[in-house]
């Protein structure tokens, strides 16, 4: 018995461990199986690829981790893949404005008085579509880049060509019964003209008095720049049929301030009754005059301070005999009643 008890233990043990080199067996095989290397991808190639160019090396940790010291990006560059930007930087645009500009304001279409042809340019809107559009997409980094007579020729001819749009919109002009103290075509029929009637421009929208203000009297106090804007009437400025230009600046302005002084509806004499007689643009802009340069000059000093700027603004622009005249002292000023007709041309 104590026999048959010997064999019985050993016949266990030896199944036991037949049990564990099994399982150690397939524990082993497993393991290889998972270091099995994957077999290479045997697609094809696009046709296109180029098998001779070196392949891209990986980004270095300063390329894949921004450097939170570093200083910002250039404001007049605009990352392309950047869905928040909402321009994209384009010279172009600036250049298809200027030339729209150079098709709009000709003599074909403005005469050597600045009387506009409407209606030829309400048959031929391309130009004036052409520049709405860019006007509206233009980047405000473009203009940051132009120097101080390039933004002041911009802006004067982007307010005469909104001017000019402005028409366009109500072209022919519409009376209103309680506006009869104005003619029947005036820009004064069209309410809110300068306040209220909005340009798309750089992706916001501005009134004509805001571009005026804030764009160019404000901003640059010349008070030549007062006679270089149209306000689409027949007693108004004369609309240039030329585009102003940064390189001719100074010499456009001058000679605009001197064709208007040169009209009765700029300045007149009436010497016999010692009466200087301008314009009411004066009036109208006589903070721009008293903000400018002009309110240094030591002349005209028994004057009123608006009198006193006046007159040193219109002295270069007179003959030797007027400014005698005018040095003499005693004149009085007064203005000229407005004529707010269309600035038309049939």
């Amino acid at each position: 018995m104590e026999l048959i008890d010997r064999h019985t233990s050993k016949i266990l043990v030896l199944g036991l461990l037949i049990c564990l080199a099994g399982a150690s067996s397939i524990r082993l095989a497993a393991l290889k199986a998972e270091e099995k290397p994957v077999a290479p991808n045997t697609a094809p190639k696009p046709a296109d690829a180029d098998e001779s160019r070196p392949a891209r090396p990986a980004p270095s940790a300063q390329e894949e981790i921004a450097d939170p010291n570093q200083s910002p990006a250039d404001p007049n560059t605009v990352n392309p893949e950047n869905d928040n930007d909402i321009f994209e930087v384009k010279l172009s645009t600036l250049v298809m404005i200027n030339e729209a500009y150079d098709r709009i304001f000709t003599p074909e279409l403005i005469t050597e008085d600045g009387r506009v042809k409407y209606g030829t340019l309400k048959r031929k809107r391309l130009d004036i579509l052409t520049a709405q559009r860019e006007l509206k997409d233009l980047n405000p980094a473009v203009l940051m880049t132009l120097s101080r007579e390039q933004r002041i020729a911009f802006w004067i001819n982007t307010y005469n060509f909104c001017t000019i749009e402005l028409i366009l919109r109500y072209y022919p002009i519409q009376p209103k019964w309680y506006m009869i103290i104005y003619p029947d075509n005036s820009i004064m029929q069209i309410t809110g003209a300068w306040t209220r009637e909005f340009f798309e421009i750089q992706q916001l929208e501005y009134t004509l008095q805001e571009i005026e203000q804030e764009y160019l009297l404000d901003r640059y106090k010349d008070p030549r720049i007062c006679f270089a804007l149209s306000n689409a009437a027949a007693g108004g400025p004369i609309l240039r049929n030329e585009p102003y230009r940064a390189d001719r600046l100074d010499a456009q302005l001058n000679d605009q301030v001197r064709k208007y002084l040169n009209t009765d509806k700029g300045m007149r004499w009436d010497k016999a009754n010692n009466i200087l007689y301008l314009s009411n643009i004066f009036q109208i802009h006589a903070e721009t005059f008293l903000e400018s340069d002009l309110a240094d000059i030591k002349k005209f000093r028994d004057r009123k301070d608006t009198e006193r700027v006046w007159l040193n603004f219109i002295l270069p622009y007179l003959s030797e005999e007027d400014v005698r005249y005018l040095e003499s002292g005693g004149c009085a000023i007064k203005f000229i009643d407005f004529d707010w007709h269309l600035n038309e041309s049939p």
